[in-house]
């Protein structure tokens, strides 16, 4: 499921171990943005070298994905979401 990156949605992500996402950047033809990254969470650091398909790089959770979950001009910033990742989730989320 894809939700809109926000910054409760990484405090929550953090605080259930996940420590790097996985990024995919494509052009969009939506009104409000150009460009969509999409983050996918994962737990344990991916190899640089051998990212999974389709995937252009990696981040560390705290540094560049919490920069896009406070916005960037003409950029549409969404995250991979499991179901069983939100059963624990109680803050509003808006899904794509």
């Amino acid at each position: 499921m894809k939700a809109f990156l926000t910054p409760s949605v990484i405090r929550f992500l953090v605080i259930n171990g996940y420590r790097y996402c996985l990024s995919k950047t494509d052009e969009t033809s939506q009104s409000h943005a150009a460009v969509r990254i999409t983050l996918t969470p994962v737990k344990n650091r991916p190899s640089v070298y051998h990212l999974t398909q389709g995937y252009d790089t990696c981040f560390s959770i705290m540094h560049e994905p919490l920069q896009m979950a406070r916005g960037i001009h003409n950029t549409e910033v969404l995250i991979n979401l499991e179901d069983h990742d939100l059963k624990g989730y109680n803050d509003s989320i808006s899904f794509v």
